[in-house]
């Protein structure tokens, strides 16, 4: 069985604090079922073992720790990890003060003493506007209205899809996908084009695709997975155009931003405004800085994709940057009270539907931040 060390803590917490679904207890009691799992999970009911514990790490450098653990994969087999340590307790408790660092003075308080106010991760909605100008909530119930001539358009999933049938309108009619702050949205467009789209993102695209091209507006990051065809599909930004026949890549080209266009599969030609292009290979980026100039390199692609697939990956990113995401797909304000917070850098993984608080008590954890959250402002300090 492939186990998540990440989910097993998470699991444990929630049952330290009665916290845990009905779903949640099923999956609990399947991990209970590996021998070393449990002996661990009667290790960390035992005050006395925990105490002992916290003892040992109250001088552990957790630094040299985070820069050992951020050189592994996000997943990893348990079995790797016991064989770090002398037991896979100690492990464990490891992970809970890297992400729920508990207050302990004279005694070590109960593990589920979180107090900090919890924000939640974003969740599936936008808003549709049709092409008469009414706009449609989606994202809570199901959808199925018609559009066009013979259009349908369904809401269910989590993916908005659109599909024509034997009718195909006549005359161009646009929809508008309009995906707010801390959300996103899926969706199949009527050619088979499926499009992730990100948080503080607008996609605007024909319902059906009519004549020799297949072209859509966007502003904002989503990832396309664009249906192979004989006509080109074009995605048009305010800075340039990506031209492809089928592929997949991700964009990122919010306004007042550098933009990104990064090549999963296939083949991409960037156009800017100025008719400058670059012709992008798997593993290439383009990328057009707000000074005007344009610039072709080799990325690791899931730094710039793996959002669509639940995780942040950062590499070197300076935490202006870092909280610049989260800012948009967690809902919140940032505010840095010293401003040389912001050059700081990091490397890791965050897993997207996990709350904030997992990586800001780990930045607390490293003992170079403090921070408070007031309702939706987090606020970062010495």
């Amino acid at each position: 069985m492939r186990l998540d060390l990440y989910r097993v803590v998470e699991l444990f917490r929630k049952s330290f604090s009665n916290s845990l679904s009905d779903k949640e207890k099923e999956k609990l009691d399947d991990v209970l079922q590996n021998t070393y799992l449990k002996e661990a999970y009667d290790q960390l009911s035992d005050e006395a073992f925990v105490l002992d514990k916290f003892r040992e790490f109250d001088t552990y450098e957790y630094r040299e720790a985070f820069n050992k653990l951020k050189t592994f994969q996000h997943r990893v087999r348990i079995h790797r990890w016991i064989a770090w340590g002398s037991s896979i307790a100690a492990i464990l408790i490891m992970g809970f003060l890297f992400f729920y660092p508990w207050e302990h003075q004279d005694n070590v308080q109960k593990l589920a003493g979180v107090t900090q106010h919890i924000v939640p991760p974003g969740n599936n909605a936008a808003i549709l506007k049709l092409a008469d100008g009414r706009t449609v909530e989606i994202g809570k119930q199901p959808l199925e209205l018609e559009e066009g001539e013979g259009s349908i358009v369904k809401y269910e999933n989590g993916r908005l899809s659109y599909s024509s049938g034997e009718n195909r309108a006549i005359e161009d009619v646009y929809n508008e996908l309009i995906v707010p702050i801390g959300a996103e949205c899926h969706i199949l467009l009527d050619d088979g084009t499926e499009v992730w789209v990100n948080a503080g993102s607008r996609l605007r695209y024909p319902v059906v695709f009519r004549g020799e091209q297949r072209k859509v507006m966007f502003s904002g990051e989503a990832f396309f997975e664009v249906k192979k065809d004989s006509r080109p599909f074009i995605v048009s930004m305010d800075a340039g155009d990506v031209r492809v026949l089928g592929t997949s890549f991700g964009i990122r080209a919010y306004p007042g931003e550098t933009d990104y266009t990064t090549l999963v599969t296939g083949k991409v030609c960037f156009q800017s405004k100025e008719d400058e292009k670059v012709i992008l290979s798997p593993g290439e980026q383009a990328v057009l800085h707000l000074s005007g100039k344009l610039e072709k390199r080799e990325v690791d692609v899931e730094e710039y994709v793996g959002w669509k697939d639940g995780l942040f990956i950062f590499k070197n990113k300076a935490l202006s940057e870092i909280m610049k995401i989260l800012e948009r797909w967690y809902g919140v304000d940032v505010i840095f009270q010293d401003e040389d917070l912001k050059e700081l850098e990091y490397t890791g993984n965050l897993e997207r539907y996990d709350s904030i608080n997992a990586f800001l008590q780990l930045l607390e954890r490293l003992n170079e931040i403090h921070y408070e959250i007031k309702e939706n402002t987090i606020i970062l300090h010495k």
